[in-house]
């Protein structure tokens, strides 16, 4: 099958809800307790109450696993929940995820699905073009520069909880639960952050520094199948993504100054 990028940004544009709406069945070849357990346990049950309010616009990446099938990860537009977040989509699938992280992730999603709780993907895997454009915004989005943020290693990810239908960004009491399930699965929660408070972030390195994941070092995980495979078809499928959200910024910047030269 060629290998290509079809219908990032520019391709057809569905109406449904990433993150909530989609099957989390895993992609790779592992067969961990939760692995079996999302085979059989779909999400789709989360969009039966979902107003129109938060039915939002995505579009998919396509890329070329290591099978030589194609996957799809979900991205979605700037305010799908509420907040602006720049103009630059987002990954918001959790198959873009470091697949011992995405497992924790998926976890926690469950655990707080057990409580009552329902968890949305804000983003998951986020690209140095992006986490630049976030820089770019003020300290009051990052402190983190490009290549900076544990999201560009896919072992970070943004949530919401969902009630009634709205994302519910300002509830601290809620995050407080949420913040202390993933606490208990070993995750690192930005919600204990004095600057910048950040609940709705969640990251793992397995002990390793942003210094160590820039060169290159993963953290190691033994009895895991397959890892150092998914890992190297992951790193080029963010490759992938880096490149076609470079020309989306580039072109938007373009798009920019045409305008302004035409006032």
């Amino acid at each position: 099958m060629k290998n290509k990028v079809s219908g990032l940004f520019l391709g057809l544009i569905l109406v449904s809800l990433p993150g909530i709406g989609q099957s989390l069945v895993m992609r790779d070849k592992t067969t961990s307790a939760v692995d079996r357990l999302y085979t059989l346990w779909d999400f789709t049950h989360f969009t039966k109450n979902i107003p129109f309010s938060l039915i939002i616009k995505e579009s998919n990446f396509t890329g070329v696993n290591h099978a030589g099938d194609e996957t799809e990860w979900t991205i979605i537009n700037n305010f799908s929940f509420g907040k602006d977040r720049g103009n630059t989509p987002m990954i918001a699938d959790l198959n873009a995820l470091h697949p011992f992280f995405r497992d924790k992730i998926t976890e926690l999603i469950y655990r707080c699905h057990k409580k009552g709780i329902e968890l949305a993907i804000v983003e998951s895997y986020r690209t140095r073009a992006k986490q630049a454009e976030y820089f770019s915004m003020g300290k009051r989005y990052t402190r983190s520069a490009g290549g900076k943020s544990k999201h560009q290693y896919g072992l970070a990810v943004d949530l919401v909880p969902i009630v009634k239908g709205e994302p519910m960004w300002d509830n601290k009491i809620l995050w407080k639960k949420i913040g202390v399930i993933g606490e208990s699965l070993g995750l690192r929660w930005g919600g204990r952050w004095r600057s910048i408070y950040d609940p709705a972030h969640f990251e793992w390195t397995g002990g390793l520094s942003g210094s160590h994941l820039a060169n290159g070092i993963y953290p190691l995980i033994p009895n895991y199948p397959c890892l150092e495979e998914d890992i190297e078809q992951l790193k080029k499928e963010w490759a992938k993504l880096e490149e076609d959200q470079s020309v989306f910024i580039q072109a938007s910047k373009n798009s920019e100054t045409d305008v302004s030269n035409t006032n």
